[in-house]
């Protein structure tokens, strides 16, 4: 695993830019997804006045990237398909999206410590107990890839062919119960899967700790 990676809040223009060029990379270019960076502008960017982007650089290139939706009145993107009110009683929300590293730096773990920054964060910041996620599986037979399962997650919604994307593959609509996967990872210990330690096992500590992105607002959840 790369020990050169760093991770900031996208603040700037250039920043913002650097976002956009990862989108062009990956959902336009290498997995065509998208037929331009504009095409989610009326559906998942909607939601940007109350979302952020979280960046992974190797040096001074941008090579990954996160987003963070905090639950609003505005609702989670993947309302848009689901229906995710039972999960509201009792819980506090994010959606993360957009989970994407580009092609040379595939297979290094870029993706994994990203999802786990956005975790530390959204549980210091929004004291988050519950993520979604809308998850691409038209290659996987109708099943969430193993690395969100082994973290936790489980289906809600679909098998589903989405629109919001050229072709309309198929996708999922999963969320990952915090305070269940941190209870399991303390009770199965180190019989438990690696992934799920990697991202639970030192929850207390995080979970008292200052957000380095602590400047980031809370989001007016509706839960």
């Amino acid at each position: 695993m790369p020990d050169d990676i760093t991770f900031r809040r996208a603040r700037t223009p250039a920043q913002d830019a650097d976002v956009l060029r990862l989108r062009e990379a990956v959902y336009v270019q290498d997995q065509e997804r998208l037929s331009d960076t504009s095409q989610t502008a009326d559906t998942f960017d909607k939601f940007d006045a109350q979302a952020y982007y979280l960046l992974a650089y190797a040096g001074a290139e941008a090579v990954g990237t996160i987003k963070i939706v905090p639950d609003s009145q505005a609702g989670l993107p993947c309302e848009d398909v689901a229906d995710i009110g039972a999960l509201r009683a009792g819980h506090r929300l994010v959606e993360f999206g957009h989970l994407m590293t580009l092609p040379d730096a595939r297979n290094q773990k870029i993706g994994m410590r990203l999802m786990r920054e956005a975790l530390v964060h959204s549980v210091q910041t929004h004291q988050v107990t519950c993520i979604l996620g809308d998850f691409f599986i038209d290659d996987l037979d109708g099943k969430l890839r193993d690395f969100y399962t082994d973290i936790g997650f489980v289906p809600v919604h679909g098998p589903y062919q989405d629109p919001r994307f050229t072709g309309a593959p198929l996708s999922m609509v999963a969320a990952l119960d915090v305070p269940e996967a941190v209870r399991l990872c303390k009770k199965l210990g180190a019989e438990g899967n690696g992934l799920r330690r990697y991202f639970f096992q030192d929850f207390d500590a995080y979970a008292r700790g200052s957000s380095e992105y602590a400047d980031i607002p809370a989001g007016t959840g509706r839960g």
